[in-house]
């Protein structure tokens, strides 16, 4: 088995997930404050799950995409655009939230919008460069994460709330899911098993500790940083924030700029595109955008899922048919 492969697939979908909400703690509190830290811990041990999903399902919906059949296409057309839309979504929000918390922390202003110029251009590069730069950052999210987890306080209760846990798996699976189906590789049974494991495991551990770093804050717009500010670690904070949001952001162009290449839309066009949102996005409150967002992206997400594990299931009861005769 190809471990560094399969550690970079494992990276590149935490990448994805952990962005602006995430990172500031917005998100966490959004879906888990006041519902348990057990909650947070399963949706992450379940976004690992999700992962091997959506690694064993790519070569059906790939199968899909390519389908003779035009109602098949134009469902899988249906779906990439949702997904597309949803994407961009996630665009402006992560340039926003990358836009306040730098002004916060450091007092610069527009760094936000230049860091979505730089991922603008980083979208029509190569796969192999987003696997390779999210295998150095999200390492360094968790050390800092880690790090900032140790000034705090532990946080131990029982609740649980299933309703919390799918709606967060559904918020994020759209992006996670999204950018794995989309990797044009094939991979064992073995390595699947390996990067869905890895995957939960980190997953759920992150998120414990952004719950307990965030829950006493809950009702800031960044809580994490509130956190961080009260102990003289603003700076701390700031960082992993903005290491965050780079890692979503490059997902995030790297995807749409790829949908678009696929209907022949010129990359320079893609790059001035996503230049565009990125200047649109310093308009908007952070909090107030992922409030909006979250939940809408959170719905498609279930949908998308619903849909890959269906998907899955069909192809797998033609394909054993078609052996029995």
């Amino acid at each position: 088995m190809k471990v560094w492969k399969c550690l970079q697939i494992c990276f590149i979908y935490i990448g994805s997930i952990i962005g602006a909400g995430f990172a500031t703690g917005r998100e966490i509190m959004l879906y888990f404050g006041g519902k348990g830290i057990l909650s947070g811990i399963v949706a992450g041990i379940a976004m690992g799950a999700l992962c091997g999903l959506f690694l064993w399902s790519a070569k059906s919906f790939a199968r899909l995409k390519s389908s003779r059949n035009v109602f098949l296409r134009a469902l899988s057309v249906i779906i990439k655009v949702a997904l597309w839309i949803c994407t961009l979504a996630s665009f402006v929000c992560m340039v926003c939230g990358c836009e306040e918390i730098i002004a916060k922390t450091y007092g610069i202003a527009n760094v936000g919008l230049w860091t979505g110029i730089f991922v603008s251009f980083l979208g029509i590069c190569e796969m192999s460069v987003t696997r390779k730069l999210n295998a150095v950052i999200v390492p360094m999210i968790i050390i800092l994460l880690v790090a900032l987890f140790c000034k705090g306080e532990k946080v131990v209760d029982t609740q649980f709330d299933c309703k919390s846990v799918i709606g967060y798996c559904g918020m994020n699976i759209m992006m996670g899911g999204y950018i794995i189906a989309e990797q044009d590789e094939h991979f064992s049974l073995k390595q699947t098993v390996f990067i869905s494991a890895l995957s939960g495991v980190i997953f759920a551990l992150c998120i414990a500790m952004v719950y307990a770093i965030s829950i006493k804050y809950a009702d800031a717009s960044m809580p994490i940083w509130e956190f961080a500010k009260s102990r003289g670690m603003a700076a701390l904070s700031g960082v992993i924030i903005y290491l965050a949001i780079f890692s979503t952001l490059i997902g995030c162009a790297k995807l749409i700029c790829q949908e678009n290449s696929a209907v022949k839309i010129p990359r320079i066009f893609s790059v001035a595109f996503l230049v565009i949102f990125a200047m649109i996005s310093l308009k908007f409150d952070f909090s107030t955008i992922v409030n909006f967002c979250y939940p809408i992206i959170g719905y498609v997400g279930i949908a998308y899922t619903c849909f890959m594990m269906l998907l899955q299931i069909v192809f797998l009861v033609r394909y054993r048919s078609s052996k029995s005769i």
